[in-house]
């Protein structure tokens, strides 16, 4: 068990102006968990205090998306 980091670009807000979102997780034999968003970025500004909840919940869930792709593309890789 131990910490992770994961940066990604998303797009939110009415607009879709991307953001770069940074998202702590978890990870053991059996995969990533624990996840949270720490750092949501416009322009280089952190606005993580200024999105919605709604918002807050649609990056994270397209944070886990990408988590796992990207996992499944990086253990691919390895075999």
């Amino acid at each position: 068990m131990s910490d992770y980091e994961f940066i990604f670009e998303a797009q939110t807000g009415g607009s879709s102006e991307t953001v770069i979102c940074k998202m702590q997780y978890e990870r053991d034999e059996d995969g990533p968990y624990n996840h949270s968003i720490e750092s949501v970025l416009y322009e280089g500004k952190e606005v993580i205090g200024l999105i919605s909840e709604e918002q807050f919940a649609q990056l994270e869930e397209a944070g886990i998306y990408k988590l796992s792709k990207s996992l499944e593309e990086g253990e691919e890789h390895h075999e």
